[in-house]
Protein backbone atom coordinates (compact mmCIF):
# COMPACT_ATOMS: atom_id res chain seq x y z
CA UNK A 1 0.00 0.00 0.00
CA UNK A 2 0.85 3.76 -0.48
CA UNK A 3 0.40 6.28 1.96
CA UNK A 4 0.45 9.84 1.60
CA UNK A 5 0.93 12.52 4.33
CA UNK A 6 1.66 16.31 3.49
CA UNK A 7 0.53 19.72 4.05
CA UNK A 8 0.06 23.16 1.85
CA UNK A 9 -0.98 26.24 2.36
CA UNK A 10 -3.74 28.69 0.30
CA UNK A 11 -3.63 32.63 1.01
CA UNK A 12 -6.05 33.21 3.23
CA UNK A 13 -8.26 35.62 1.45
CA UNK A 14 -8.38 32.66 -0.84
CA UNK A 15 -9.86 29.62 1.39
CA UNK A 16 -13.54 30.45 0.59
CA UNK A 17 -12.44 30.01 -2.72
CA UNK A 18 -10.52 26.90 -2.31
CA UNK A 19 -12.92 24.39 -0.52
CA UNK A 20 -15.60 23.42 -2.78
CA UNK A 21 -12.70 23.03 -5.37
CA UNK A 22 -11.00 20.65 -2.56
CA UNK A 23 -14.22 18.73 -2.15
CA UNK A 24 -14.72 18.10 -5.98
CA UNK A 25 -11.34 16.87 -6.72
CA UNK A 26 -11.25 14.41 -3.08
CA UNK A 27 -14.31 13.19 -4.29
CA UNK A 28 -13.51 12.86 -8.13
CA UNK A 29 -10.23 10.99 -6.76
CA UNK A 30 -12.13 8.47 -4.10
CA UNK A 31 -13.94 6.98 -6.82
CA UNK A 32 -10.62 5.88 -8.76
CA UNK A 33 -9.60 2.68 -8.74
CA UNK A 34 -7.05 2.00 -6.45
CA UNK A 35 -8.05 4.63 -3.86
CA UNK A 36 -8.38 3.65 -0.48
CA UNK A 37 -8.43 6.85 1.41
CA UNK A 38 -8.49 10.26 -0.11
CA UNK A 39 -8.41 13.97 1.90
CA UNK A 40 -7.87 17.01 2.58
CA UNK A 41 -8.32 18.60 6.70
CA UNK A 42 -8.14 22.08 7.34
CA UNK A 43 -5.88 22.99 10.40
CA UNK A 44 -8.29 24.02 13.60
CA UNK A 45 -5.11 26.23 14.76
CA UNK A 46 -4.26 27.62 11.03
CA UNK A 47 -7.08 27.92 8.45
CA UNK A 48 -4.67 28.62 5.83
CA UNK A 49 -3.26 25.40 6.41
CA UNK A 50 -4.78 22.37 4.78
CA UNK A 51 -3.40 18.64 5.54
CA UNK A 52 -3.17 15.41 3.13
CA UNK A 53 -3.69 11.83 3.52
CA UNK A 54 -4.34 9.72 0.66
CA UNK A 55 -3.77 5.79 0.67
CA UNK A 56 -3.59 3.54 -2.88
CA UNK A 57 -3.77 0.04 -3.39
CA UNK A 58 -0.67 0.63 -5.13
CA UNK A 59 2.27 2.87 -7.14
CA UNK A 60 -0.21 2.32 -10.94
CA UNK A 61 -2.83 3.30 -8.84
CA UNK A 62 -1.56 6.96 -7.93
CA UNK A 63 0.26 6.93 -11.10
CA UNK A 64 -3.31 6.79 -12.79
CA UNK A 65 -4.32 9.77 -10.01
CA UNK A 66 -1.98 11.76 -10.84
CA UNK A 67 -2.83 11.77 -14.79
CA UNK A 68 -6.46 12.35 -14.48
CA UNK A 69 -8.10 15.26 -16.01
CA UNK A 70 -9.34 16.18 -12.52
CA UNK A 71 -6.35 16.14 -11.32
CA UNK A 72 -5.27 18.85 -14.25
CA UNK A 73 -7.80 21.12 -13.21
CA UNK A 74 -7.51 21.23 -9.49
CA UNK A 75 -3.75 21.97 -10.02
CA UNK A 76 -4.86 24.48 -12.97
CA UNK A 77 -7.78 26.24 -10.52
CA UNK A 78 -5.46 25.88 -7.05
CA UNK A 79 -2.22 27.95 -8.87
CA UNK A 80 -4.66 31.43 -9.01
CA UNK A 81 -5.61 30.62 -5.29
CA UNK A 82 -1.94 31.69 -3.34
CA UNK A 83 -1.65 27.59 -3.22
CA UNK A 84 1.83 27.31 -1.84
CA UNK A 85 4.68 25.50 0.71
CA UNK A 86 3.10 21.97 -0.47
CA UNK A 87 4.95 19.38 1.58
CA UNK A 88 4.31 15.42 0.47
CA UNK A 89 5.95 12.32 1.66
CA UNK A 90 5.30 9.16 0.08
CA UNK A 91 5.48 5.95 2.01
CA UNK A 92 4.94 2.29 0.87
CA UNK A 93 3.72 -0.27 3.81
CA UNK A 94 1.79 -3.32 3.91
CA UNK A 95 -2.55 -3.67 3.34
CA UNK A 96 -2.81 -1.26 6.87
CA UNK A 97 -4.44 -3.87 8.78
CA UNK A 98 -4.91 -2.11 12.61
CA UNK A 99 -2.64 -3.62 15.16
Amino acid sequence: MIVIMGTFRVAAEHIDALLPLARTVAEATRAEQGCIQYGYAQDIDDPALFHVAERWTDRAALAAHARSAHMAEWVKARAGLGFHDRVIRLYETDDGEPI
